[in-house]
């Protein structure tokens, strides 16, 4: 499909494009866009430290929004990992729009090998965070089959599953007077639209997972704050049926809010994907798929916090105390001893949220996996 630059309708996918220093990110940006948007260079960067945007184009009817990235360099892994995994987070904490749908790493085709800083650094990190990376072999035009081969069995050690995509990015004059046609862009933009709906899938369970650790401990700590103000510095407030209550009903309001807006990001972010995921089937696959509008519509108003505490773990939490010692002593010993059965309590309560978001993945899985559907 040619690629044009109206981009005015039609859905929108953010590509990431990674690599060295050298590798020929900027040729295969050319080579994708079908004109010259980066400059090239051997062997030294061309683009300024940062990940960059560029205006998307068209590929059918999705637009594909490239973010292009300051090369990689052995000195400075750590500091590129540092705003790779910014910029990844700070897309995940927005809309679904906005993460970066695709990964592409650009290995030299050349070189038959990829460099332990990167696997170690780089690559490992984002595969750990639900994250597909495809492997693009660039310059594959001049680097022969063989090498192709070692450099995709190197890969495929390192990252098994991870999709390989032999491309030459320019026309190149070989030895002998032949030449060379750029190929492999349609291989490529043809697997990031297909392969979309698995990649924000894998991302979406390893958000959710992350947003219940984020929501369960605002929650604890909103509920910890307002007890120690509750049991003040001496110990000296009063404690019983009062402070039973109150603890019960704290607890339960707070992770009750957490849950509900666990999942009501859930669902927000669930509806986001079929949305795009039906218009890309529809066209790319030829497949017309009827995706549900919600996850579990009533999983938020049915997660009863107040089950999680019974009567007898208050009472447990009040039941103890340090013994008779001087009302000063007694009092301060009291008010740490309860702050510790507190937390204790939320320290449960944290667990039961994340693991009711993992029952609804657990649900999610078994859905996509039941779809079948071919790559």
């Amino acid at each position: 499909m040619a690629a044009n630059t109206d981009s005015t309708s039609g859905p929108l996918t953010n590509v990431l494009i990674l690599g060295k220093t050298g590798v020929g990110k900027s040729a295969l940006l050319n080579y994708l866009f079908g004109k010259k948007v980066a400059s090239s260079g051997t062997g030294s960067p061309v683009t300024t430290k940062g990940i960059h945007p560029k205006e998307p184009f068209k590929y059918g009817s999705m637009n594909i929004k490239i973010w292009d990235s300051w090369g990689l360099e052995p000195g400075d892994s750590e500091t590129w990992k540092s705003i790779i995994t910014s910029a990844i987070a700070e897309t995940r904490a927005a809309r679904v729009r906005d993460w970066f749908h695709t990964i592409v790493y650009c290995v030299d085709a050349q070189k038959s090998r990829i460099d332990d800083f990167e696997i170690q650094s780089i690559i490992k990190p984002l595969l750990e965070d639900g994250n597909q990376i495809v492997f693009v072999l660039t310059k594959s035009d001049v680097a022969g089959e063989a090498k192709i081969k070692e450099t995709t069995k190197v890969i495929n050690k390192d990252c098994p599953g991870s999709p390989v995509i032999p491309m030459g990015s320019e026309e190149i004059k070989l030895r002998g007077g032949k030449t060379t046609k750029p190929f492999g862009r349609e291989q490529l933009l043809s697997h990031i639209a297909i392969n979309l709906r698995h990649n924000l899938m894998n991302q979406f369970c390893r958000n959710t997972q992350e947003q219940a650790k984020r929501f369960a401990g605002h929650a604890h700590k909103r509920v910890m704050d307002e007890v120690k103000k509750e049991l003040g510095t001496l110990g000296t407030a009063t404690y019983g049926k009062k402070f039973e209550a109150y603890l019960g009903d704290k607890i339960s309001r707070e992770y009750q809010l957490a849950t509900e807006s666990l999942f009501s990001l859930t669902n927000r972010n669930y509806q986001e994907i079929n949305q795009l995921s039906s218009s890309v089937f529809s066209e790319f696959r030829g497949e017309v798929i009827a995706f549900e509008k919600e996850l579990l519509p009533a999983v938020a108003v049915s997660s009863k916090v107040k089950s999680l505490f019974s009567r007898k773990d208050l009472l447990a939490l009040l039941a103890g105390g340090p013994g008779f010692l001087f009302l000063f002593v007694k009092n301060l010993l009291r008010a740490k001893h309860y702050a510790q059965e507190t937390e204790k309590l939320l320290k449960a309560a944290d667990e039961r949220l994340k693991n009711e978001a993992e029952t609804l993945l657990k649900k999610v899985r078994e859905r996509e996996k039941s779809r079948t559907w071919k790559v």
